[in-house]
């Protein structure tokens, strides 16, 4: 399997990325998607009811990347759009036990990546594709651990007592944001650090609620995430990366809850989870205008949008 890992990374290429517009939360349009945003040539992969799905950056062309038994969530797909790490059972010897497996964009060739006796889960591919974040309490506590994609080699990135989850990486890769719960009596908040060795920790947010989910803007300068900030239902924020501490809020309403943005590539939009219309379901937010569409509709529970390399986590408050 090794010879595939390395043919992951040699077909892998970069996207030069930037961000267009900020704003809020607007009116909810629902569609389904069909052609009508012809600028919106990306891939989406995302969670459906235990297995891996795709669909156009407009809610057309879905198809079904996975059919098990197990478990299969958290996509992350590779820079040039060719390969998704993912997160699943499929192995497991006890309840819970979440590895880390490669396929294929169009479900081919599965590989398994991680073999730890704990968990694994959370991955994100780095933007040069060489590399893939990913949390595992293979030392007894929830932390950060890098894998080169090539040759399987994982070294950790932090080593605290916090609970470290859900890292992504800044668009250049010298950075990783994550969320993390330093205690049992704190809450959780988002911090970022170096990517080369775990240092110069800057925490991004500091609030009595749950902050989770963060996601790099395509230029760097912000990174959504998920809180329940607002009114105990969960919503999503930005932050800019300086530390400044400048906030904005990008949904709102009172019915469901928001959570898992991910910005497409050209930075134009945001997408997200969310179950204001009752059934969970994938949404796109303009962030110039405020308008929100629905691009899925299924009774299955649909999450973790992710247009390039970014990641999300089975569920806001844990699936694990």
């Amino acid at each position: 399997m090794k010879m595939q890992r390395q043919a992951a990374v040699a077909l892998l290429g970069l996207a030069t990325l930037a961000l267009i517009g900020c704003g809020g939360g607007g009116k909810t349009v629902k569609e389904n998607g069909g052609g009508s945003d012809p600028t919106l040539a990306f891939r989406v992969v995302y969670t459906r009811g235990g297995d891996i799905w795709r669909m156009n950056g407009d809610g057309s062309n879905v198809q079904q990347l996975t059919n098990t038994t197990a478990f299969d969530f958290q996509p992350t797909l590779s820079p040039d759009r060719q390969w998704i790490i993912f997160t699943s059972d499929q192995a497991a010897t006890y309840s819970k036990q979440y590895r880390l497996f490669l396929m294929r964009n169009d479900g081919t060739q599965q590989e398994q990546l991680t073999e730890s006796t704990g968990f694994e889960a959370d991955p994100a591919f780095s933007p040069d594709g060489t590399q893939v974040a990913f949390v595992s309490n293979r030392n007894g506590n929830d932390e950060i651990y890098l894998m080169i994609v090539a040759t399987g080699v994982v070294r950790q990135l932090t080593n605290t007592a916090a609970a470290e989850q859900t890292p992504a990486w800044s668009p250049e890769g010298s950075r990783i944001v994550f969320a993390a719960t330093p205690s049992s009596t704190e809450n959780t908040d988002i911090y970022s650090i170096r990517a080369s060795d775990g240092g110069d920790v800057i925490r991004l947010t500091s609030n009595a609620a749950t902050d989770d989910s963060p996601s790099f803007s395509p230029d760097g300068r912000w990174v959504a995430f998920a809180s329940d900030r607002e009114g105990s239902k969960f919503r999503i924020f930005q932050v800019r990366t300086d530390g400044s501490g400048d906030l904005q809020q990008l949904t709102n309403g009172s019915g469901g809850e928001d959570g898992f943005p991910v910005y497409t590539p050209d930075g134009n939009y945001l997408l997200f989870d969310s179950d204001r219309d009752l059934d969970s379901d994938i949404y796109r937010l303009n962030l110039s205008t405020g308008q929100t569409i629905r691009l899925s509709r299924s009774y299955d529970p649909e999450t973790n949008p992710d247009t390039r390399a970014k990641k999300t986590r089975a569920g806001l408050r844990g699936k694990r």
